[in-house]
């Protein structure tokens, strides 16, 4: 089994293509399968470098490494279509076609297009190109090329008949040929046309299996033809759902059709991206929400699909993000975050350990649904003492919060102040003055932070030190 991810660089690589690459790359995982990475830049108007750099970028976060493609080339192939262009690949199609008496020159300007297009307008009739260019005479055709006449190669449909797209989501979908053109296959400039060349490619390049969006459905059954004139085996298809905004119209920018590569400038981790995105248009038979790779990989089958659009909703993504941030361990969370750090915040923790700062990180995770967001949940470990008692002085504490923390900085003035030694003090404070924990935990935290909520407090004063967590309690205690 053969698929094949064929982005055209003519933009970024954004979620819906991302989408698509996915379920490519699952499935080659999930058969053992070669996965080929091919570059779709027929455009030369509007492809650039630049895009086509975004693309792999996007995959090399992502993780999604593909067995071919530009930069891992096999038997010589050529996987970019301009490259293919300047081989003279298509044209080689193009001639094969020509011989069979399936593709012919068309001289029709555009100006004569124009008016068949209008005709067929005012009697209320959808256009199909009237074909008078196959009509020509071998001589005729043979005397407008000598005099240079401009002209493309269209494909000749044959017969009206029913094409059949076996689709492996939707089932079969049947196409009536004569309600379509005979369609172009060579521009004028001799570069092919897109229903042209990725037959041509497919061919080339041995896919099996052809999984793509749903807006290339149309385009199937005369790529079907194509395949069918040229003598090659049709490949299998199946055609993804599109992936749609919260008002169920085609994904916007404002809905989260962004390039992949602002993801993760905006803190995504790139296993969070692809779980989330697994589950659009398709479900595991088990029904979980968190899914490894591996996981996603064991489970994928392309029957589980759906045929209807799949709604990409940014607020899950989040808290499937923070799932994945909450999993990592300490080291491997300060690594994922440390990229993001501010000026400030790195310079904040210059003088601490790895140890330490792993830590402090780590116990902030609880709140963090995007990697950037650390910088603000560690405030709390970087107030210097002016800043700290500016903060305090605007806390009321009443004379029974001043009773809880007298208590449990005696308590706590015996011990190492480890997280045990924290949560013990707590709990014997609670015990003896027979308050709930509410009535003890929220003055400790805002004596000893100065925040109302934050990361789990025995970590929290652990990280501190019993040092300066005396030291704090004693600003309120002395006030």
């Amino acid at each position: 089994m053969r698929v094949r991810f064929a982005p055209s660089p003519t933009g970024n690589l954004h979620i819906g293509s991302v989408r698509t690459a996915l379920f490519n790359w699952v499935f080659a995982q999930h058969h053992n399968a070669t996965c080929v990475l091919r570059i779709e830049d027929t455009d030369l108007a509007r492809s650039e470098s630049q895009y086509e750099d975004n693309i792999i970028e996007g995959l090399d976060w992502l993780g999604l490494s593909m067995d071919e493609g530009p930069s891992t080339p096999k038997n010589g192939m050529s996987y970019r279509q301009s490259e293919r262009i300047k081989e003279g690949v298509y044209q080689k199609y193009a001639d094969q076609l020509i011989a069979s008496k399936r593709a012919y020159y068309c001289f029709a300007t555009e100006a004569e297009l124009d008016a068949e297009r209008e005709s067929a307008k005012a009697r209320g009739e959808a256009y199909v190109y009237s074909g008078k260019s196959r009509h020509l005479s071998e001589q005729e055709v043979r005397e407008k090329l000598d005099n240079g006449v401009p002209y493309t190669l269209r494909f000749y449909l044959g017969a009206p008949q029913d094409i059949v797209v076996k689709d492996l989501i939707r089932g079969d979908i049947t196409f009536d040929t004569s309600l379509l053109s005979d369609f172009v296959i060579m521009k004028s400039d001799g570069s092919p046309a897109y229903n042209f060349a990725v037959v041509v490619d497919d061919v080339d390049m041995k896919i099996s299996h052809v999984i793509r969006g749903e807006d290339h459905i149309s385009n199937t059954p005369r790529q079907i033809l194509v395949y069918q004139a040229l003598g090659a085996t049709v490949p299998e298809f199946a055609h993804l759902p599109i992936i749609l905004g919260k008002d169920k119209s085609k994904l916007s920018k404002r809905d989260g059709a962004m390039a992949v590569t602002d993801y993760r400038e905006l803190g995504y981790i790139p296993d969070a991206l692809i779980n989330y995105l697994s589950l659009l248009g398709w479900s595991p038979a088990d029904g979980r929400e968190i899914l490894s790779r591996d996981n996603l990989v064991s489970q994928f089958d392309l029957g589980r699909i759906s045929k209807s659009g799949a709604v990409f909703d940014e607020a899950k993504l989040k808290w499937m993000n923070g799932q994945y941030i909450r999993a990592l361990d300490a080291p491997d969370l300060l690594a994922a975050v440390t990229p993001y750090f501010t000026d400030e915040t790195s310079a904040a923790l210059a003088n601490y350990s790895d140890d330490v700062k792993a830590a402090m990180v780590y116990s902030v995770k609880d709140n963090l649904e995007l990697l950037p967001e650390i910088n603000q949940y560690l405030d709390l470990y970087m107030m210097d003492d002016v800043a700290f008692k500016a903060r305090l002085a605007e806390i009321d504490f009443t004379d029974d919060n001043r009773r809880v923390l007298q208590l449990f900085s005696d308590k706590l003035a015996v011990t190492a102040c480890q997280p045990d030694d924290v949560e013990t003090a707590m709990n014997a404070v609670c015990e003896e003055l027979e308050l709930g924990k509410g009535k003890v935990f929220k003055p400790i935290r805002l004596a000893t932070t100065t925040f109302g909520s934050g990361p789990h407090l025995p970590e929290c004063l652990s990280i501190f030190g019993l040092d300066d967590v005396l030291k704090r309690l004693s600003y309120t205690l002395e006030g």
